[in-house]
C-alpha cells in the first residue's frame, strides 16, 4: 500500500515553491520620457496607458516578449521586453530582464510525447496551468500498447518546478492521482479492468526556443486493486510542448 508520509516532502515543496514564487515580484523605475501600457500582449492591443518618467512599476509575469506590469495607482497592462530593459531598479541597476521567463511563467502549456510503461511503449499527450510561478496543475491522458493489453492511463495532479528561471535545465516534482482503464487483447480477460491509481514523478525541463521546451519524466506508480497486494508500474517519457 502507499505510505501517505513518504508524499510529505513532495507537498510541502510545492507549497514552498508557491510563496517563493509570490514574492518574486520586481520592482522597477521608468527612466525614458514615457513607458506605454497596452490592454493586451500584442502589437494589435491599444495603449491605454503611460508611466511618466520617474515612476515605479511592479512586474507581474512575461508572455514571450510581453510582460504584464502594475502602475502605481494599480492599473494593470501590458508592454514589450525592449521597452522594459530600458527601465531600472530602484537602486538604479540594470532592469533584470531575462531572455526567458523569470518573475513568472507562461499559463498555458500542452506537449505530447513518447515513453514506456510497465515495459510497455507508451504515447502522451497532456496539458498544464500555471497556478504560480512554480506551480502547476496538470492532466495527462496516455495510451500504453502491449502484447497482451492495451492500458489506458488518465491523471491529474500537481507539478512544481525547482527552479523556474533557469533556461537549459531544472528539475521538477509531481504527484496525482487518476484511472487506469485495461482493454484485453487475447485471452484470457483481465482480473479488473478500471483501478484508482497515485504516483509521484521526478523529472526536467528546459527551453529550446522563447516558445517551445523539452521534458523528461519518470512516475512511480500505486494502482489499487481489489487482489491480496496492488501493482507499482514504472514510467518513462520524453516530450516537447508548447507554451502561451
Amino acid at each position: 500500500m502507499a505510505r501517505p508520509w513518504a508524499i510529505l516532502p513532495i507537498l510541502l515543496l510545492a507549497v514552498c515553491g508557491s510563496v517563493h514564487a509570490a514574492a518574486r515580484h520586481v520592482v522597477l523605475v521608468v527612466k525614458r520620457p514615457y513607458l506605454e501600457m497596452r490592454t493586451g500582449p500584442g502589437r494589435s492591443y491599444p495603449v491605454f496607458y503611460v508611466v511618466a518618467r520617474g515612476e515605479k512599476l511592479t512586474v507581474l509575469f512575461s508572455r514571450t516578449d510581453w510582460y504584464k506590469v502594475r502602475a502605481p495607482r494599480g492599473v494593470e497592462g501590458w508592454t514589450r521586453r525592449d521597452e522594459l530593459a530600458q527601465t531600472v531598479l530602484p537602486t538604479g541597476g540594470p532592469a533584470p530582464i531575462p531572455p526567458y521567463p523569470d518573475f513568472a511563467t507562461h499559463r498555458w502549456e500542452l506537449g505530447a510525447g513518447y515513453g514506456v510503461y510497465n515495459r510497455e511503449n507508451l504515447v502522451t499527450a497532456y496539458a498544464d496551468f500555471a497556478l504560480t510561478g512554480s506551480l502547476d496543475a496538470e492532466l495527462v491522458v496516455q495510451q500504453a500498447f502491449g502484447t497482451l493489453d492495451n492500458r489506458y492511463v488518465t491523471t491529474i495532479g500537481l507539478r512544481h518546478t525547482v527552479i523556474p528561471e533557469w533556461r537549459w535545465i531544472s528539475p521538477t516534482l509531481g504527484i496525482g492521482t487518476g484511472y487506469q482503464y485495461v482493454q484485453g487483447k487475447v485471452p484470457p480477460k483481465p482480473l479488473e479492468t478500471s483501478n484508482q491509481l497515485a504516483y509521484v514523478s521526478l523529472g526536467a525541463r528546459g527551453f529550446i526556443t522563447r516558445r517551445f521546451m523539452w521534458r523528461i519524466d519518470w512516475r512511480s506508480y500505486v494502482v489499487f486493486t481489489h487482489q491480496n497486494s496492488n501493482e507499482a508500474p514504472e514510467e518513462w517519457k520524453f516530450g516537447l510542448a508548447v507554451f502561451f
